[in-house]
């Protein structure tokens, strides 16, 4: 009985062991299996699980692979999190599409009120381009909109002379699309606020001696000389100021290449009381016109029906080079000089409450000092024409003056001067000529 007992005592014990070994097992199969799940809310190193009366990993080796694979898990689950929170990555950063942005809104928020930037200007760029949310704005330089062509007319033939500078024709086209054309770029910039007005023209101009009855060469007289260019200018026109601005890159042939020689004499045939001019074959010799033009005007007096403004010029290039100062007076029925190019179309003279006719008397005065002047004294590059009028001969000073008559009748306007210029030469005489110019708002 005793010996029974004994067996089964020994029975429980070893029944209790084998139970108590199972469950150990177990728990090591779900906690290690819980490890690897998404779920698992992390503990530290060591610490039992929830429900849990005893530590997970008796052994020192399991304890430290454990801690080892939860700093693992810990580093890929804070990587998923930078990845969702982590904005989506542009070619570009976020301060240049800020700026992007801030340009839009601001070329949009001129449009909106009828006025459209022109970004050739450094003004103009400093003011879409700046990175400064709340920018004021001191000056802006706006493009202007209206489309103009003019048609002028030189000649001498109305003071009954056919000499010196006998001819000319100049067409010229103004239009916003030339904000585009890449000699545009060339143009000056202005510095304050205003509008642009971007043209092309194209100019012929005709000079012959004090008679074309003679043939051969009339030495101590003025050579045979004509040119044909094209042009592209910027009007730069500040109303506030009182203020204008232009500047012109010229490109193109003095010489027999200009076609002077053609259209004189095609005139002449056509008038049967005149005779073929003679000595055209001694005319300035062909060479490249290079030229820029610059032109200021500043408003000094300004009323109803009077104003008075000053002027200065240069001209350096191969065929002129010189600087030149005066002054412009108008008086009639007129309206602001600087308010824009002296005409608009009816629509227009209605918004901004200006005179739709325009009647108007001018004068004008004005002294140049000449460096070189290639119509006497022959190509600047090329110097092999057969007759020129030397450097020393050339007057240094000439005065220009002249006298004409405006009319404005909304989108069209007439124009007709009479100009008086002193000798050019030593030899030289006073020269007159006319002046006429049609332009059309279109």
């Amino acid at each position: 009985m005793v010996t029974f007992a004994i067996r089964m005592k020994k029975g429980i014990y070893l029944i209790i062991f084998l139970f108590f070994l199972s469950q150990c097992n177990l728990s090591e199969r779900d906690i290690s299996g819980d490890i690897h799940s998404d779920k698992l809310h992390l503990l530290p190193p060591g610490s039992p699980p929830s429900g849990s009366s005893f530590k997970i990993f008796p052994d020192s080796h399991q304890k430290v692979t454990q801690e080892k694979r939860n700093d693992e898990l810990s580093r890929s689950l804070i990587k998923k999190k930078e990845r969702k929170s982590k904005p989506v990555s542009h070619s570009f950063s976020s301060s240049s599409f800020r700026d992007d942005s801030l340009r839009i809104l601001r070329i949009t928020s001129l449009r909106k009120q009828k006025k459209d930037i022109d970004l050739n200007e450094p003004v103009s760029r400093d003011y879409v381009f700046s990175s400064i949310e709340n920018r004021k704005f001191s000056s802006m330089i706006m493009l202007s909109h209206e489309t103009f062509l003019r048609i002028s007319f030189d000649n001498d033939i109305l003071n009954y002379t056919d000499r010196f500078y006998t001819n000319g024709i100049r067409f010229d086209f103004i239009s916003p699309a030339f904000q585009q054309f890449p000699l545009s770029r060339l143009m000056l910039p202005y510095w304050r606020s205003g509008t642009n007005y971007y043209g092309v023209s194209l100019t012929q101009n005709l000079y012959t001696p004090s008679t074309t009855k003679v043939d051969g060469i009339l030495f101590g007289d003025r050579p045979y000389a004509a040119y044909l260019y094209f042009g592209t200018f910027k009007i730069s026109n500040d109303p506030v100021s009182k203020f204008r601005q232009t500047s012109e890159l010229d490109l193109g042939v003095i010489g027999p290449y200009s076609f002077g020689e053609y259209i004189q004499k095609s005139f002449h045939n056509e008038v049967p009381t005149n005779t073929v001019p003679l000595g055209w074959e001694y005319q300035i010799k062909n060479d490249l016109v290079l030229n820029y033009h610059y032109i200021v005007e500043k408003g000094i007096i300004e009323k109803e029906n009077f104003d008075f403004s000053v002027n200065g010029s240069g001209a350096l290039g191969t065929l002129y080079t010189n600087i030149s100062g005066g002054f412009l007076m108008r008086t009639g029925i007129k309206n602001p000089y600087y308010i824009n190019l002296g005409q608009s179309k009816r629509r227009l003279n209605k918004e901004n409450g200006l005179r739709n006719t325009q009647f108007i008397f001018f004068i004008t005065s004005r002294g140049r000092f000449i460096g070189y002047d290639a119509t006497l004294q022959g190509g600047f590059l090329n110097k092999s024409s057969v007759y020129r009028i030397p450097g020393t001969d050339i007057s240094r000073f000439v005065y220009q003056g002249s006298a004409g008559l405006t009319f404005v009748y909304g989108g069209f306007r007439f124009d007709i001067e009479q100009f008086l210029l002193s000798p050019e030469y030593k030899y030289g005489w006073w020269h007159k000529w006319v002046h006429m110019a049609f332009t059309f708002s279109l």
